[in-house]
């Protein structure tokens, strides 16, 4: 009964953790920002038309702010500083501002532009075109402090201009692409442009000595010939490096050179005991390696996998038997440690493959069509549970396991001997069990955090010196659940992988996974069985 109503808790825990992080995706809406002008006929156009599509086309899916501009300045200077923040040029009103995108002006013609930008932050996820304006995203899909930004003044008919702008160009589109973008200013003939130029001279100690003048980071230039490319480019990849600040922060005075400076070489001095040299892989920052929601959750159903449980509670169960805390750690430990370093070395060899080809649609196809295959067969073993194709450990391997754990028991008096002992048997193991594990791993290439709960069995197990066992039936229901997410997560993977982009759209997949899961516990286990109809494993001797 203990064993059961931990159970229950468990799932609660998940079903409560997927309902929270549904309701927060209810919010997922896009925003859009109206600017218009109070007796334009394309504004009187353009205003129910977007209230039609808020209330009948996208229910619930859009927030409509509009805002009059001839009338009112303050609402002018909001549309100036829009116009800035997205590089584009006051065309009159009205001015639309979707997501990401930026439309000027109305006619019927309009209508299926104004549909794709709506339909594109849907399936993308919405950005705010006000975190774009207050400097927290940019229009490339990327938060501000990832891109670089730079403040290029020039004048027109200046042949060093002429010559820079097709280069800075080529950087956007050819090389570093939404991580790089150009603020563009005319200065010869725009008072206010040539004013701001000024400003970030003054502020750079640059001195406005003529055009073209460009700002990188912390890095600023005078004049363009064909040997500035490589210093242009080199300054990129140091801000990219080091992460970038937008120069107009130094414009404003929010910062200076010397505090930037500062603050990158106390950030060098402490990354440098974060980083590791991984064999085959490389450097990697373990201070950025944070591990998401929706990891979390499937190392929750992977931590309890009925294989990795059945093997680790039998482990712990001889060793208590012995009655010494000490031992039964120091097994526990070991244990844990192998393992855990074994499903380490196989996800990195998947992720290391995956971050090569992950950009193939016929790869990604594949990949999903695995696991939708893996999928069905948990579902199959809910029903028929080892019946036919199963990846449940077979019985027939078990008297084995068993053998050696025994011999483990056997070797305790000498505690190296248990160590190395319990290292071969976590080992092999390991290998008998990837097919229970190995599916989550090739979705999520993290199987490190499939430990989380394993590690938490242990320990309550170590305090309370009580063997437990799980229930065959609790791995059914586990193998219904990690049945249903899997072939919901390879379906989408096939036909709307868009939807993975984001955290709330992935939660509410989770979500749905769950709740299969409890209707189908609910149609074999309640309903069904009132009617004298039995399915699978349900069936009356």
């Amino acid at each position: 009964m203990a064993n059961k109503r931990k159970f229950i808790i468990f799932l609660l825990l998940i079903f409560i953790l997927s309902i929270v992080c549904a309701a927060d995706a209810a919010n997922n809406k896009v925003d859009i920002y109206l600017f218009r002008g109070e007796g334009c006929s394309h504004c009187a156009q353009l205003e129910p038309y977007l209230v039609y599509l808020k209330d009948e086309v996208y229910k619930g899916k859009i927030n409509l702010h509009e805002y009059e501009i001839w009338y009112n300045e303050d609402n002018a200077g909001l549309a100036s500083e829009f116009l800035e923040a997205y590089g584009e040029t006051d065309n009159g009103v009205p001015m639309t501002f979707i997501g990401t995108h930026y439309i000027s002006g109305f006619n019927d013609g309009m209508q299926a532009e104004i549909h794709a930008a709506i339909d594109d932050e849907l399936a993308n996820g919405p950005i705010d075109p006000m975190d774009i304006v207050n400097g927290k995203m940019t229009r490339g899909r990327l938060p501000a402090d990832e891109v670089v930004n730079i403040y290029f003044f020039r004048g027109e008919g200046c042949s060093h201009c002429a010559e820079e702008k097709p280069f800075l160009e080529k950087l956007v589109n050819e090389v570093y692409g939404n991580k790089l973008v150009i603020r563009d200013y005319e200065v010869w003939y725009n008072e206010d442009n040539a004013a701001y130029a000024e400003q970030f001279a003054n502020a750079y100690g640059a001195g406005m000595t003529g055009v073209p003048l460009t700002f990188i980071g912390t890095h600023f230039y005078t004049g363009f010939n064909s040997s500035y490319e490589e210093l242009f480019t080199q300054a990129i990849e140091e801000e990219l490096a080091a992460g970038p600040i937008d120069p107009k922060d130094i414009a404003d005075g929010i910062l200076t050179i010397e505090q930037v400076t500062e603050a990158r070489e106390l950030k060098k001095n402490d990354n440098a005991n974060t980083v590791i040299n991984v064999p085959l892989i490389g450097q990697v920052d373990l201070k950025n390696k944070g591990l998401l929601l929706t990891t979390t959750i499937i190392g929750l159903v992977d931590g309890v996998n009925p294989c990795s449980l059945w093997v680790l509670t039998m482990l712990l169960a001889m060793v208590i038997h012995t009655d010494s805390r000490k031992k039964t750690l120091i097994i526990g430990f070991v244990y844990l440690f192998v393992t855990a370093a074994i499903y380490a070395l196989f996800i990195l060899g998947v992720f290391s493959l995956l971050s090569y080809v992950r950009f193939l649609k016929w790869i990604q196809i594949v990949v999903a069509c695995i696991t939708l295959v893996l999928g069905i067969i948990n579902l199959k073993d809910y029903f028929f549970f080892k019946q036919g194709v199963s990846l449940t450990i077979d019985d027939e391997k078990k008297p084995g396991l068993y053998k050696k754990m025994r011999n483990v028991i056997r070797n305790s008096d000498n505690v190296w001997a248990m160590i190395g002992a319990t290292i071969i048997l976590a080992a092999g193991v390991s290998l008998v069990e990837f097919s229970c594990t190995a599916a989550f791993p090739v979705i999520w290439s993290n199987i490190l955090s499939s430990h989380g709960v394993t590690k938490i069995i242990f320990l309550v197990v170590v305090v309370t010196m009580k063997s437990k066992k799980m229930e065959e039936k609790h791995g059914q229901i586990l193998k219904l659940f990690s049945g249903c997410l899997m072939v919901i997560l390879s379906v989408v993977m096939i036909f709307k992988p868009a939807l993975m982009n984001e955290l709330k759209s992935t939660l509410i997949i989770f979500g749905s996974a769950f709740a299969a899961t409890l209707i189908i516990l609910l149609l074999t286990t309640k309903i069904l069985p009132k009617y004298d109809i039995y399915i699978g494993h349900m069936k009356k001797e």
